[in-house]
């Protein structure tokens, strides 16, 4: 890992995590400063239940207006675990137009040729990308 960087934990339960979610999802800027602890790709194991929308918007939110500008790499590791969780293709299709909207601008920006100095490729965001959005 790069020196300087936060230690990642996984969170202690699925249960735990959703409700640090729901604790801050009026905020996002906290949230995301949350979502900065927990490392993104233990999330699709976290989250075996799956994902509610009311869970999943404020995650998007949170990586939209402060993740991709504090570290693609980062933000990126959150969709991909995110994207490995079951069912999220179903919560994803249920999101209004504004946060669909939303989750695919994040998505968008999130490619290796807008975020700089990436170490994930093309591929590796079309996979990603193909399985939340479908």
């Amino acid at each position: 890992g790069g020196g300087g960087a936060v230690r990642r934990e996984a969170p202690a339960s699925a249960a735990f995590f959703k409700k640090q979610v729901k604790a801050l999802r009026g905020d996002a800027k906290a949230l995301h400063a949350y979502l900065d602890t927990v490392p993104g790709d233990c999330l699709g194991k976290l989250l075996v239940g799956g994902l509610e929308e009311e869970e999943l918007v404020p995650l998007i939110r949170a990586l939209d207006e402060h993740g991709a500008e504090h570290g693609a790499e980062h933000a990126f590791a959150v969709l991909r675990g995110l994207s490995r969780v079951p069912r999220v293709g179903i919560t994803v299709r249920m999101l209004d137009q504004k946060e669909a909207g939303r989750l695919e601008r994040l998505v968008l920006r999130l490619h290796p040729a807008k975020a700089a100095g990436v170490a994930y490729t093309a591929e590796d965001w079309g996979t990603v990308r193909k399985s939340i959005m479908g």
